[in-house]
């Protein structure tokens, strides 16, 4: 008997406890007596509205900008539990746990935001709800960016950084104070897989870094035979070879106008790094007098892409260079290249174009444009199109802001896209979001979200080439940084190449360009 009852005190115990625990963690709907029902939407930051967004995103935490003593919010879909937040502060928290059961039971369907705010004691004031759609396709699991200082001040503090999107979790792929402060770019994947990775190390630690099936490896790039090492990549889908552009770079700065920081090409041409051959190769037909560059493959590997600006006529300035969207048949069986095709003219566009990027389909291109040269990240005349490659019809996406709207890439599975935009200050480049639907059609973008609503006003560092990635990246950044601070592999020049029928530019060593 005295067993028993110590059983049933202790039962009975556990229950209250969990009693108590629902209780406190489950906040009672409140009392709410509204005064009266805004037809307005309510000002929230960021601007997490009439957008769609994937059923894996992280919390979209956010900043009520309306003067209230108290701030409630209702989040709730078709189906599950409805998320109830209460709180003297405008800053909403979603309990992320919550959120993810929540998106997770309603792929597919809308999901509401009803925001409500206390105007004097006990009268309340709600808004329009807030609607956003659950997409059916998820996201790719992390983004891969570098953070860098705006302009070119204190320039020498960056890093390569990962971001889950499922949460916040942030963690350095590797920061240049492992490098002697030297900088570090041009991060690139093949198909968005993290276990095929390359990015550059420029000045005293100078090489390509290259991390393939858990081998890491550093390259130079550079030959007797091109003007330079390697600049912007582009994987084959193969995972077997990279096409770079190599380029002789210049730099203006202004002191007053929109484009204060001027990047642009003395020349440039393309090369192939084999990566199990360790040799570079090229052809006269991509190493011309003229300027070619920005290259990106098709998915099935048989056309590379790459944009092309003819060769400036004496006393040329370098903001009136407009640049071609070029294609070029390659056999990576054969090493057998096909001929140059134009894909579309800045001459038919008026503008010049740059960065391609084709969605994993091959359907779509996805492209930039701006009113000169290809460094568009400093252009607020750059703006993103779609092209159908099927068609060969394009059109400017009305996703664009007044702002910079500049590099993107494609989630694995062509549902979403990110691309860099400065539309939220003018100032630093944020990465936004996009859905994609099955018919080509783009929906309103929205930036990565954060745990503190209000970060984007306070952190003043650039998101640069924001990339897609699958997984997280399984490479210990101590092992990275000895590879890092090791003496490069020097890459051999395929001898079977005609040097003389390459351009000036690449044949001269040292980049002495004539």
């Amino acid at each position: 008997m005295k067993i028993y009852r110590k059983y049933i005190f202790i039962v009975s115990s556990i229950i209250a406890i969990l009693v108590l625990v629902y209780i406190f963690k489950s906040p009672a709907k409140p009392k709410i007596e509204v005064l009266y029902t805004s037809q307005n939407l309510p000002a929230i930051l960021p601007d997490y509205t009439n957008t769609v967004i994937p059923p894996n995103i992280a919390p979209l935490n956010f900043a009520v900008k309306e003067n209230g003593d108290k701030f409630y919010i209702k989040i709730y879909s078709v189906k599950g539990d409805t998320i109830r937040l209460l709180t003297k502060e405008n800053s909403i928290v979603i309990p992320i746990k919550k959120w993810k059961r929540l998106l997770r039971q309603n792929t597919g369907n809308e999901l509401y935001f009803d925001v409500y705010i206390e105007e004097t004691r006990g009268q309340w004031k709600r808004f329009r709800t807030i609607t956003n759609l659950i997409a059916n396709e998820e996201i790719d699991s992390y983004l891969v960016y570098r953070l860098i200082n705006p302009g070119y001040i204190l320039w020498e503090k960056m890093g390569i950084y990962k971001r889950n999107i499922q949460n916040y979790d942030e963690s350095p792929v590797l920061v240049n104070n492992l490098a002697e402060k030297n900088c570090m770019n041009c991060h690139s994947f093949n198909r968005n897989n993290p276990d095929n990775m390359m990015f550059h190390i420029r000045g005293s630690m100078g090489g390509t870094i290259l991390f393939k099936d858990g081998i890491i490896r550093k390259i130079n790039t550079g030959t007797r035979y091109t003007m330079s090492a390697g600049v912007y990549p582009a994987w084959h889908p193969s995972g077997k070879l990279l096409a770079f552009s190599v380029n002789i770079i210049n730099q203006k700065f202004y002191s007053y106008g929109h484009e204060s920081i001027e990047v642009f090409d003395r020349a440039s041409d393309l090369i192939l790094y084999d990566i199990d051959a360790n040799m570079v190769t090229t052809s006269p037909k991509v190493s011309t007098i003229h300027k070619e560059t920005t290259p990106v493959w098709s998915p099935d590997g048989k056309y590379l892409y790459f944009t092309r600006a003819h060769k400036p006529e004496n006393k040329q300035i370098h903001d009136s260079i407009k640049y071609d969207l070029m294609r070029i048949g390659y056999d990576i069986e054969s090493r057998q290249w096909g001929d140059v095709d134009t894909v579309l003219a800045a001459s038919e566009t008026g503008l010049s174009i740059t960065w391609p990027r084709i969605s994993p389909d091959g359907r779509y291109l996805l492209f930039c444009m701006a009113n000169h040269g290809y460094f568009t990240i400093h252009y607020p005349s750059s703006d993103l199109y779609l092209m159908d490659l099927e068609t060969g019809e394009y059109n400017h996406l009305d996703i664009n802001s007044g702002q910079v709207e500049s590099f993107h890439s494609w989630s694995r599975n062509g549902r979403w896209f990110v691309f860099a935009s400065k539309r939220l200050n003018d100032l630093c480049t944020r990465p936004f979001f996009c859905y994609f639907d099955s018919n080509g059609k783009t929906y309103k973008p929205f930036v990565l979200p954060q745990k503190d609503p209000g970060f984007y006003n306070t952190f003043l560092k650039n998101y640069n080439v924001p990339e897609m990635v699958a997984d997280r990246i399984n490479v210990n950044k101590w092992e990275l940084s000895k590879v890092v601070q090791g003496k490069a592999i020097n890459a051999e020049f395929d001898q079977s190449v005609d040097i003389d029928a390459l351009s000036g530019a690449t044949r001269i060593q040292g980049g002495q360009h004539p």
